[in-house]
């Protein structure tokens, strides 16, 4: 059988939320591929990994207010 967009649509429908939110993290990486960082980019990322390992936090106040939201 060749699946079709409603064959697959029609066994998405059937999932439950959760089946549905892991599906949705298998496909997203096939769907749009990851950006490419710059080296800058990902030294902050690993030091913002090391902060939230650390037990570090930041208020989401602190991080809307930064971005102007």
């Amino acid at each position: 059988m060749l699946a079709t967009r409603e064959n697959v649509k029609a066994l998405v429908d059937r999932l439950s939320d959760d089946q549905v939110f892991a599906l949705w993290i298998i496909l997203q990486p096939l769907a749009w591929p990851a950006e490419e960082i710059s080296p800058e980019e990902a030294l902050e990322i690993a030091e913002a990994k090391a902060e939230i390992e650390a037990g570090k936090g930041i208020k989401a106040e602190d991080v809307w207010r930064e971005l102007g939201i």
